[in-house]
């Protein structure tokens, strides 16, 4: 289900109106047998390839159904001149279907013919009156048509307002702000080039092209003739729609000497021989989306051969992380690109940085590579890190040892303008620098670039060495889905506990692990565990953790369903059934505790050590703890079991360390960490060392300032307590005990 619709941001519209009107939409149309349409279906077959089984569903339907009916009121107010069109709220369905007709006889280009998936609404309103969707879509699109955006960009507010962006960036779709549009056509295209936008939505980059086609000197048969060579491509017939309409708007008045090369197309796996090596241009803003997001087998596996095929297939660890956007960047070349061909694209910075794109940072067949890079005020348009990447095909296979790469950094013209989609906004020139590779690895005839970092900060890099510990740290237990598991219990006798969900881990929880699915239940103590989490790792010290239910033994951790409890076996089933139901086609566990200790990360002796180094694998600032007791580490935390405490300060120390913290920042992919700490050589701890034990001394009294400091800040501002408040605190209080650390190691270094 789409569990919120539309979504309530900078829009003039009663949304909550607008949802009570789509469900009982639903209501109708489910009382007709709407699932039994052949038009039905045939949306459902053609969406659930796009939005998923889970996600596509009636009322997604309705929403695309109303995107529909007001594109042809657009088409109508906008193009035709029909200004009165619909009069207030009387049978605007029946009046579109003619209106349907009148568009299909004058401008055929627009085939609005093959869109029909929305037949059985019409048809449903000639047997039964539908008032109040009539007037659902006469005050959306009244609204619309008022407002002071452009009308060749209604549609892309319209969309992001009325679908949630949890919904839209699920399926990678991101819109490009015309501002950002225009910078890059201006840089890209030369009028007159052949120029495709492989995922082109509603059309963004195909206005900015045409835009910039007319407004050059030349006379209206060139200017035709190089509108008549942009094509553009996208999965979603509906989005194919909108740009034809945001086009044809641009050149109403020339339409009949127009081609439309806009065509609904799965640029990844369907062919078009005819346009192969064909393009002077391909420029755009593929799906950002991962190979974890996609819930179909069979298109995971499609996807893991293509990314085969193009020789950017990540390593096995990294595959979940594989980003759609890179199989768009090698495709355009190996399809249809020219030699010396250009290509343009917005896409996510993880591709420069991330472990998971190191073979596609090879840039196998490309030459002439450029990155824009953008100030974080720009970067919140998406809410993600993003760059747009720049490149030529080439013939020559350039060696990636040699490879510098220009990146240009941008920022406002003006600071204090107000970042809006819509705005004209100028971009400035910041500085420029040469990005090149952290590190190279060849394995056989494959090689990785290791995260591209400027050129200035190689110098700044550490000599790199494997720390003797590199091995010995682990990842924690994934304990997940973890509102299924973690609990907040009372005492019903010595051996019986109440449970209920912990409020903590709904801050960030993701549908459908996003719901308290249990009140009140009863299960014996005994399996309860204590479990840390990086949520409430400082400098030195853990100041929290979390209670979880795991029908394992506490001795050794194994798991044993026969000779469960019996409240405990009723609840295992109960929260078992649930995790069957709601996860993943693409997870192949088959039962909830298969998941829990994926790759025996939590049933192992590592987990029962009384003595435990940890350290968050994510973040800018690496902090690390000692942790003595009964603990259960989980997976976005690393550790390191020992019998030795002094070691395990001499290891907290050094983690904790501002030098550390600033060679992670200068090596870190993204924003995971994990053994990056160990590209360092960290000596096994020796006693008869004297830096040794110095820091063993300081990583104790670390983590005494840290344990009374958390006590006491907890104490003074229990309701107002945070964890960006501990350690702002603790970086006065431990700023002595730091530098002393530093000093120790610059000598244990050898720096």
């Amino acid at each position: 289900m789409v569990n919120r619709l539309v979504n309530s941001t900078n829009f003039d519209l009663d949304f909550h109106y607008i949802n009570e009107r789509i469900i009982e939409l639903e209501k109708v149309l489910s009382k007709y047998d709407i699932y039994n349409e052949n038009k039905f279906r045939e949306w459902f077959k053609d969406f659930r390839k796009i939005y998923g089984k889970n996600e596509t569903n009636l009322r997604l339907y309705i929403v695309f159904a109303l995107i529909y009916f007001v594109g042809l009121v657009f088409v109508a107010n906008y193009i035709l001149n029909e200004k009165s069109f619909i009069s207030k709220y009387s049978k605007s369905i029946i009046k579109i279907k003619e209106l349907e007709e009148k568009i299909e006889n004058k401008f055929r280009i627009l085939k609005i013919g093959e869109i029909n998936y929305f037949a059985p609404i019409i048809s449903l309103s000639e047997r039964e009156d539908l008032p109040f969707f009539d007037e659902l879509i006469n005050r959306i699109s009244s609204t619309l048509f008022k407002s002071n955006i452009n009308p060749e960009y209604i549609f892309d507010y319209f969309i992001q307002e009325i679908v949630s962006p949890i919904f839209r960036h699920k399926s990678g779709e991101y819109y490009t702000p015309p501002f950002l549009v225009k910078k890059m056509v201006d840089e890209a295209y030369s009028f007159g080039e052949k120029t495709l936008d492989p995922c082109c939505g509603s059309g963004n980059f195909l206005v900015g092209i045409i835009k910039f086609i007319l407004s050059q000197e030349r006379s209206e048969e060139e200017k035709i003739s190089a509108i008549n060579k942009i094509y553009g491509f996208d999965i979603n017939p509906i989005s194919i729609y909108l740009s034809k309409i945001n086009i044809l708007f641009l050149l109403k008045d020339i339409a009949s000497e127009i081609s439309l090369n806009l065509y609904a197309f799965d640029f990844l796996f369907q062919i078009r021989n005819d346009l192969n090596g064909k393009f002077d241009l391909i420029i755009g803003n593929p799906p950002w989306y991962t190979y974890r997001d996609v819930d179909s087998i069979e298109l995971q596996e499609k996807l893991k051969n293509l990314a085969e095929r193009l020789e950017i297939k990540p390593r096995p660890k990294n595959i979940l992380n594989l980003e759609i956007s890179t199989l768009f960047f090698f495709k355009a070349k190996k399809s249809y690109m020219k030699n010396k061909a250009k290509i343009f694209f917005v896409i996510t910075k993880g591709v420069i940085t991330g472990s998971h794109a190191s073979r596609f940072r090879n840039f196998k067949g490309f030459g002439d590579i450029r990155i824009w890079v953008f100030d974080k005020k720009i970067e919140k348009i998406f809410n993600i890190d993003f760059i747009c990447l720049y490149a030529q095909k080439s013939q020559i296979l350039e060696e990636p040892s040699l490879y510098e790469i220009p990146a240009y950094h941008f920022a406002l013209e003006h600071n204090d303008i107000n970042m809006n989609n819509y705005n004209t906004i100028d971009l400035k020139l910041k500085k420029e620098e040469i990005l090149v590779p952290f590190s190279i690895e060849q394995k056989g005839e494959k090689v990785f670039i290791k995260k591209l970092i400027s050129k200035e900060k190689l110098g700044d890099l550490l000599p790199l060495k494997e720390s003797y510990y590199k091995d010995l740290f682990h990842k924690g237990a994934d304990l997940n889905p973890r509102n299924l598991i973690f609990v907040k219990f009372q005492n019903v006798n010595d051996l019986l506990v109440k449970i209920n969900p912990d409020d903590r881990i709904f801050k960030r929880a993701k549908a459908p692990w996003n719901k308290k699915e249990f009140e009140d239940e009863i299960i014996e103590k005994k399996y309860l565990f204590k479990v840390l989490k990086s949520t409430e790792l400082v400098k030195f010290h853990v100041y929290n953790y979390y209670d979880v239910f795991l029908p394992l033994l506490k001795n050794n951790l194994s798991f044993n369903y026969v000779n469960l409890d019996k409240n405990s076996k009723e609840f295992y089933n109960k929260i078992n059934n649930l995790y069957l139901r709601y996860k993943k086609e693409t997870t192949t566990h088959n039962s909830l505790m298969e998941n829990l200790n994926r790759w025996s990360k939590l049933i192992n002796s590592r987990q029962t050590s009384k003595i435990k180094v940890v350290y968050n694998n994510s973040g800018s600032i690496l902090n690390s703890a000692v942790i003595q007791g009964d603990f259960l580490i989980t997976g976005d935390l690393s550790f390191y079991n020992t019998t030795n405490l002094n070691e395990a300060y001499y290891l907290s120390a050094i983690l904790n360390s501002n030098i550390l913290t600033e060679q992670i920042k200068i090596m870190k992919s993204s924003r995971h960490i994990f053994k990056l700490p160990f590209n360092i050589s960290i000596r096994k701890y020796n006693l008869e060392i004297f830096t040794h034990q110095e820091l063993a001394k300081l990583g104790k009294k670390g983590q005494e300032i840290a344990l009374s400091t958390s006590k006491n800040a907890l104490k003074k501002n229990k309701d107002k307590f945070s964890k960006y408040k501990i350690q702002n605190i603790l970086k006065k209080e431990l700023k002595s005990v730091l530098n002393q650390i530093d000093e120790l190691l610059i000598k244990e270094l050898k720096l």
